[in-house]
Parts: C-alpha cells; structure tokens; sequence
C-alpha cells in the first residue's frame, strides 16, 4: 500500500500501552511523501478519537463525519504523534482537506515551538 502524507488510515495501535491509544483507528499520515517514498519501514501518524472533549485547545482538531472519509466526527489527538510501522496501516480512508491539513500544521509547529 503506497501511504500519502495528508490521508486517513486505519492503523493497528495494539497494544494499548499507557497513553499510546491501542485499537484499529483512523490516523493522519504528517510524515513527508519525501519519507515516505524513501522505503522506511515506520511513518509518523496522528491518531484520532471519537471521544469527543468540548473546548481541547490546541491539542485536539475537530474534523467532521466525511471529511477525509471519515464515518463520525473525530478529534485529530495532535498532542500523540507516533511512529507506527508501516505493516499497521489496514486501509486507506482519504484525503483529509487542505484547510484541516493546514490547521493541523499550524498546531502542531505551536506544541512542538517550531
């Protein structure tokens, strides 16, 4: 499967350790397409939820059921980027749109002091 930097996966998290989520969920591909075609064997993602919270601030991006071909609205969990290895993605989902991919950046360069 060819992973794009700006799309929806499911991705196998098992196990659940401590704050790493554990399940099949969809995650965001951050990682460079640069990365990506280089052949490593990991990628770095940001997991979602549907455990919704009111008012996260910057930890969390709200991104609405179909948007990157979500099925429920989700929170982009932006405080969790991981490195999953790339025999964890399950599927492709979509494209999460520009404007979200975008808001998703600003935030994360704001956690990271980028």
């Amino acid at each position: 499967m060819e992973i794009k930097r700006g799309y929806l996966y499911i991705v196998d998290f098992n196990p659940r350790i401590k704050t790493k989520p554990g399940k099949l969920r969809p995650a965001l591909v951050l990682q460079s397409d640069l990365v990506n075609e280089a052949g490593y064997l990991s990628t770095i993602v940001i997991p979602t939820t549907t455990r919704l919270i009111e008012n996260p601030g910057v930890l969390r991006l709200r991104i609405r059921k179909g948007q990157g071909g979500l099925a429920r609205d989700s929170d982009l969990l932006l405080g969790q980027l991981i490195a999953v290895a790339n025999d964890s993605f399950q599927g492709e989902i979509g494209r999460l749109p520009v404007i979200s991919m975008t808001e998703a950046e600003n935030r994360i360069r704001v956690i990271l002091s980028l």
